[in-house]
């Protein structure tokens, strides 16, 4: 009994196979972007360092990570040792410049006396030496006040360019001269890529990269591949085409090259012996394998290599079912 079963099983499986009804699809030929995937985060172009012409205690007039325009004022730096010097100084030089006067009134009277013969020579001299004297020690204060005076004017602190403060020093504490108060990150920010370092090679100066962001979407150009790594990721700077905030975390998506071929639907595609492949419907109904090469595998559709013929069959409904030279019912 089971000698007469079985050979009704191996006769009714082909039939049934026979009788599969497939759809087909024309090859498109499509062209298409090879891109990578990565994450990047918004730097400044150039980072200056704000430092203290003088020396005091620091009072900043702006807070941290806050945008300044050049000649904002950022800080002042107090001192009141030297301002207090500043105003004696200031009054001292009143004070001489009087005396100086006075010294002067007397010189010229005995320059007179001593010119019409009823003045001696020594009084004249003595005179003469008294007011350069006191000249000199009047030019001394006055040079003394002017260094306080520029000092002072040091001590206001202003942005020298547009951009945001930021590394700024404790509010009134004291700072030495020549020492760093606060840093201005430029406005003109660029893009930090972290790409896999198995890309190296492929990355080129201007290749196009798409930015993604919760801020804005935008397009950058690359301007440079740094030579250094970390964590087998290498550091790629892109230029965007709009102003994006300092520290933006995004993604990036970077294309290398475009790639030509067949635009398929996944559906179409059988693995066999793990290789891709396809079947062609000839004109007479009959599937015929084809390998194929897939050049970017997409979430439901994949590009293949452009080498099947123009008008091919590809069967697309029920292609995992088929096998070679089986004979079909085309939809």
């Amino acid at each position: 009994m089971l000698h007469k079963i079985l050979p009704l099983v191996f006769i009714s499986l082909p039939l049934f196979a026979s009788g599969l009804t497939v759809s087909i699809m024309h090859p498109l030929k499509k062209s298409l972007p090879l891109t990578i995937e990565a994450n990047g985060v918004v730097v400044a172009n150039n980072k200056s360092v704000i430092t203290a012409k003088s020396a005091g205690m620091v009072h900043f007039y702006t807070i941290q990570n806050t945008f300044v325009s050049q000649g904002d004022l950022i800080a002042k730096v107090s001192n009141s040792l030297r301002q207090r010097r500043v105003q004696f100084l200031k009054n001292k030089i009143a004070l001489q410049k009087s005396q100086l006067a006075t010294e002067k009134r007397k010189l010229k009277n005995t320059q007179e006396k001593y010119t019409m013969g009823v003045g001696s020579k020594n009084s004249y001299l003595s005179e003469k030496i008294a007011f350069s004297q006191r000249k000199e020690i009047q030019e001394n204060t006055q040079n003394e006040y002017n260094i306080l005076v520029q000092k002072e004017q040091d001590a206001v602190i202003y942005a020298p360019q547009d951009g945001v403060i930021t590394d700024m020093s404790a509010n009134n504490s004291f700072i030495h001269y020549g020492e760093k108060i606060a840093s201005l990150l430029s406005t003109n920010n660029s893009v930090k890529l972290f790409i896999d370092a198995s890309y190296a090679q492929k990355i080129k100066k201007g290749m196009l990269v798409k930015l993604q962001s919760s801020y804005k979407n935008c397009n950058a150009t690359i301007m440079n591949v740094l030579p250094k790594s970390s964590n087998n990721l290498i550091e790629v700077m892109a230029k965007p085409t709009v102003k994006l905030p300092l520290n933006l975390q995004l993604n990036a998506q970077i294309e290398l090259k475009t790639l030509t071929g067949v635009l398929i639907p996944k559906e179409a595609i059988v693995l066999v012996d793990n290789h891709p492949a396809i079947y062609l419907i000839d004109a007479k109904n009959i599937a015929h394998l084809c390998f194929i090469e897939i050049q970017k595998d997409m979430i439901n559709n994949a590009l293949i290599s452009n080498s099947l013929p123009k008008n091919a069959n590809i069967a697309l409904k029920n292609a995992y079912m088929l096998h070679d030279n089986l004979k079909v019912s085309v939809q």
